[in-house]
């Protein structure tokens, strides 16, 4: 049998002799003191620490795993010569993802083994093994796709990667813990609506874990395909933009306005996300410009940034929620919801990320454009309304102004701006 060479090396590197024995004899030192709390037996006690052990041992550590498996790489500077190797984008993201894994797996089967033993009712258990599966490996293969964005970003630290994988794991514990009992999550009358229709809560779920994981393993090949050199179009990114404003639309009142609203709402952040995860290269504009000049369509797609198609998506929803007439128009005593006005406020601040860029020191682009955004939502606006200058304050941060018209022009003003300035120093960087 052939195996995979990278699976094999990941082999090699994690499963030592050492790691073998030693897992099992800290479980059993650990699983032995448990014993003697239960009184001599396996029960509750017990349960618990096998459960909470397997969470820890396959998000924590599982993550932290997944994460060094890309990242170390990079560090060590011998990712570019993987990169060079026969192996295509998914036989290396499968092999990567459960390769440098394995041993958090290997023990957290054991734990899995010694739940089962300790616990007295088998109801819960088919569904919290696939719970548990799932979400260790959903935190997993995001954790891999955090570390290939890292790596495509120039990024050796894998620090606030994990800090992730830490906010995951303390999402995940305590309702992984409420699913082993088996009580509220298992109502008969538990249901979930999406778009009207009466779904099982527990089904539900369920499907949209799996679709979690279908995702992240899209999003892990196509950085792969990236990373590996070979050329690709932005139809992932698209066809998940468009499948998230359904997703997400099913739990909004049923209305047209509601399901505009999600859309916007999921095409707005998607913006955010699309522009800070990928990389904005000067050369990379001016590749996609020759190429719509001399219509090579094909080679134009491949250099479209996926931000943009997350903000086409957002313009139909804006105009939608523009001339429609909604109690949601005015969401507080001082702010109003102008839609274009917020779209024009978006491309403000992705164009002053992509300024600092274009910058002489592109790592700091986020803390910089952070920091615009600190001083242009909220000190500035803030100044000028305390001095009841409120048309001032409507300059800085529009949703201030009393009319759509006013907050129209401002953000018109601050995004054209902005966006000069990101000319002339794309020119410059050209």
């Amino acid at each position: 049998m052939n195996l995979n060479p990278e699976f094999q090396r990941q082999l090699y590197l994690e499963c030592s002799q050492a790691r073998l024995i030693g897992i099992p004899l800290v479980l059993g030192v650990i699983f032995t003191f448990s014993y003697f709390i239960d009184g001599y037996r396996l029960g509750g006690a017990t349960a618990k620490a096998a459960l909470i052990l397997f969470l820890l041992i396959t998000l924590l550590w599982g993550a932290r795993q997944a994460v060094d498996s890309i990242v170390e790489e990079y560090r060590d500077r011998t990712w570019d010569t993987q990169r060079l190797s026969a192996l295509g984008p998914w036989e290396m993201v499968w092999a990567k993802l459960f390769g440098s894994t394995l041993m958090a797996w290997y023990a957290g089967l054991l734990c899995l083994l010694v739940y089962g033993s300790a616990i007295d009712d088998y109801a819960a258990l088919p569904m919290l093994i696939f719970y548990g599966v799932c979400a260790a490996l959903l935190v997993q293969s995001g954790s891999l796709l955090l570390g290939l964005l890292a790596v495509r970003r120039g990024q050796t630290k894998s620090g606030s990667i994990f800090l992730l994988a830490v906010i995951g794991f303390l999402s995940i514990a305590p309702w992984l813990s409420e699913v082993s009992s088996l009580t509220a999550y298992a109502l008969p009358d538990s249901t979930t609506a999406w778009y009207e229709i009466r779904f099982s809560s527990s089904a539900f779920h369920q499907i949209s874990l799996l679709l979690a994981l279908f995702w992240c393993a899209v999003g892990n090949y196509r950085l792969m395909t990236l990373e590996l050199g070979m050329r690709t179009t932005p139809s992932v990114w698209l066809g998940f933009s468009v499948f998230l404003m359904i997703y997400v639309g099913g739990f909004m009142p049923s209305s047209a306005y509601s399901f505009w609203l999600a859309a916007f709402a999921v095409c707005s952040a998607l913006t955010y996300v699309g522009v800070v995860v990928e990389s904005n290269d000067a050369m990379r504009i001016k590749r996609l410009l020759t190429y719509f000049v001399q219509r090579n369509w094909r080679r134009g797609s491949e250099e479209l940034p996926i931000w943009w198609l997350s903000f086409l998506l957002l313009l139909p929803a804006a105009l939608v929620l523009s001339v429609s007439v909604h109690p949601l128009r005015e969401f507080s005593l001082r702010f109003h919801f102008y839609p274009l006005a917020i779209v024009l406020i978006l491309l403000r601040d992705c164009g002053i990320y992509i300024y600092f860029c274009y910058g002489k020191n592109p790592q700091r682009a986020l803390s910089l454009t952070l920091l615009s955004g600190v001083l242009l939502y909220g000190i500035l606006p803030g100044i000028f309304n305390a001095m009841g200058q409120n048309g001032l304050a409507a300059l800085f941060f529009p949703l201030w102004a009393d009319s759509a018209g006013g907050a129209l022009l401002c953000a018109l003003a601050q995004s054209g701006w902005v966006m000069g300035m990101l000319y002339r120093r794309w020119q410059a960087s050209t």
